[in-house]
């Protein structure tokens, strides 16, 4: 299996408790950046990822770095399409590594989201000499909680836990205020 791995900085955080337990909310795929990979220049196109959201949206799991031989730490819940990129909500798990992971994230030592997929289909281009690929469709594995990121732009949105309607400490999740909502 051919599995690559993309990586958003995590940014603007908020902790809420709720029935359901502890969520971590944050763009997973900016789509108005580029990614240099040394070989290639790549790109997201906004609709890369919606065959395996909707096959299995609520079924795609966070994992620490990208660790696959270890269980999850969080289970995506909600995902949402916007000008900016996916933006999905993981619902933590109630165990001492999703509540370790959180605590990285409010302390800042865990800085971003990283999304691993299989490429389907691509559009390449060559633009200044250099190769140009833009992700059309991929089949999204995992998302990894991970201490560093390829992509500035994205960033985590919310880790609940305190009151994302206060425009001093939550300014910017008003438009994911939705989101953040049982």
């Amino acid at each position: 299996m051919n599995l690559e791995t993309r990586t958003v900085e995590l940014e603007y955080l908020e902790l809420r408790d709720d029935d359901d337990g502890h969520h971590l909310v944050g763009i997973v795929a900016p789509w108005h950046s580029t990614f240099d990979t040394g070989d290639y220049v790549e790109q997201f196109a906004k609709t890369v990822f919606d065959k395996s959201i909707a096959e299995r949206g609520t079924k795609i799991p966070l994992l620490e770095q990208h660790d696959r031989n270890r269980h999850p730490v969080g289970m995506s819940m909600a995902w949402e399409n916007t000008a900016d990129g996916l933006v999905c909500d993981f619902r933590l798990a109630n165990t001492p590594r999703a509540d370790e992971s959180r605590q990285l994230v409010l302390d800042n030592m865990v800085t971003g989201l990283s999304v691993a997929f299989q490429p389907i289909r691509n559009r390449t281009e060559t633009r200044d000499g250099r190769r140009h690929v833009q992700r059309l469709e991929a089949r999204l594995d995992h998302v990894g909680l991970v201490t560093a990121s390829a992509y500035s732009e994205a960033k985590v949105l919310a880790v609940r836990a305190y009151d994302p309607d206060d425009p001093q400490v939550a300014p910017r999740l008003a438009k994911w205020r939705h989101l953040l909502t049982s």
